[in-house]
């Protein structure tokens, strides 16, 4: 199945705390370019998270309000651009949404300020 930059998905991302040898079901944003993402087998994930504690520092986009409903989740999270991970698509379980154009505008803008662009 062909994934999007912005879509949301539900994946088993590896845990750093455990070494990365156990894996945890979670929420990511698909970053990677379409092109690639259409004839690699991995695809450049940004983890989601519940917890919004450190929302509005520059590298943190929140979804938030009608976001959250398009992106297929059901809480206001977090996506941290400073945590990118490369997953094979074979650790993705299904799609969950997409990010609007807009909300994919902001989100580059974090992604801009934690790589240093």
């Amino acid at each position: 199945m062909p994934f999007q930059r912005g879509d949301v998905i539900l994946c088993q991302l590896p845990m750093p705390s455990t070494g990365l040898t156990q894996f945890k079901l979670r929420p990511a944003a698909v970053v990677s370019k379409d092109l690639n993402n259409q004839r690699l087998d991995d695809v450049i994930v940004a983890p989601c998270t519940s917890n919004i504690s450190r929302g509005q520092e520059p590298t943190q986009y929140l979804i938030a309000g009608t976001d959250i409903v398009a992106a297929g989740i059901k809480v206001p999270s977090v996506v941290p651009c400073e945590s990118l991970m490369t997953i094979p698509k074979s650790l993705i379980v299904r799609a969950l949404g997409h990010l609007s154009d807009e909300a994919m505008t902001t989100l580059n803008g974090c992604l801009r300020d934690a790589l240093k662009l």
